[in-house]
């Protein structure tokens, strides 16, 4: 796609997720035993440096689970120790760090460790309270919300969590957007869009975290992001306006890259216009 042989966004990878040591979560149980073997669990501080300096090369994103669900109701932290030298050596390559927190404690592992951004919000919000949500905003620390990963699934508390969201944001912190599409098989985001309107977020919000939010957390704020003269000209085109509408951002009527038509509802195919 950037050699433009092939149609497509700016996609940027993450390397394979490093858990914490015998912490494969539980619902990835059913994979073969020589892929779980395989499996980045590194059991030190030396062992995670290596495994993220060789993942660096070609990764632009590290993902620590620093809270791993590895049984129903169980949640296992990665070490300080690991998650610090993980994401010293990330930052070394000049890569971000993502975590998956799960809970309070992997939440905590993250912060302390200096992750950039949480993946997803922790769907175990027990004992999360504003002083950590603070915290993790004064340290710079962004957020994924995901809320639509976590409809359906047993246990969780989907008002607890949309209130942890409204705190992290009143509070000053950073929100980027994103669904976990892939691990979840649904490609629609509206609804994600609705628990994020849900969650007190305004269009304004929604649209930060779809444009100058993630240009300047990967460092490419002065050529994307924002529609001005001089910048790459990447847009998407509504087909409604979002204002008081928030699945309106999930109605696409035409998706420009670099100044041509990619995309235009209701015909297959890129263009080349």
């Amino acid at each position: 796609m950037r050699a433009g042989e092939v149609a497509g966004p700016n996609l940027r990878s993450a390397g394979g997720p490093v858990y914490p040591a015998q912490g494969i979560p539980h619902y990835l149980g059913g994979l073969p035993a020589e892929v779980r073997a395989h499996m980045a669990q590194p059991a030190s501080a030396g062992e995670a440096r290596g495994l993220v300096e060789a993942m660096g090369k070609d990764a632009d994103v590290i993902k620590l689970f620093t809270g791993s669900w590895v049984a129903r109701g169980q949640v296992k932290p990665m070490t300080l120790e690991v998650a610090k030298a993980a994401v010293a050596a990330a930052h070394k390559h000049g890569r971000l760090v993502f975590a998956h927190p799960s809970n309070l404690a992997g939440t905590r592992v993250a912060l302390e460790a200096g992750v950039d951004v949480l993946a997803h919000a922790p769907d175990d919000t027990r004992g999360i309270d504003g002083a950590l949500l603070q915290a993790m905003v004064n340290r710079r620390m962004a957020m994924v919300p995901t809320l639509q990963l976590f409809q359906g699934v047993g246990g969780e508390d989907m008002a607890a969590i949309r209130e942890l969201v409204r705190g992290f944001k009143a509070r000053g912190g950073e929100l980027l957007f994103g669904t976990d599409v892939g691990y979840i098989d649904t490609y629609d985001p509206t609804d994600e869009f609705l628990q994020l309107g849900q969650a007190g977020l305004t269009t304004a919000d929604l649209l930060r975290m779809l444009t100058t939010a993630p240009a300047k957390r990967f460092g490419v704020q002065n050529s994307h992001g924002r529609v001005a003269e001089g910048m790459v000209a990447d847009l998407v085109v509504l087909a409604a306006h979002p204002e008081g509408h928030p699945q309106a951002f999930a109605q696409i009527a035409w998706t420009v890259q670099a100044g041509r038509l990619q995309y235009e509802a209701g015909i297959p195919g890129p263009g080349a216009r």
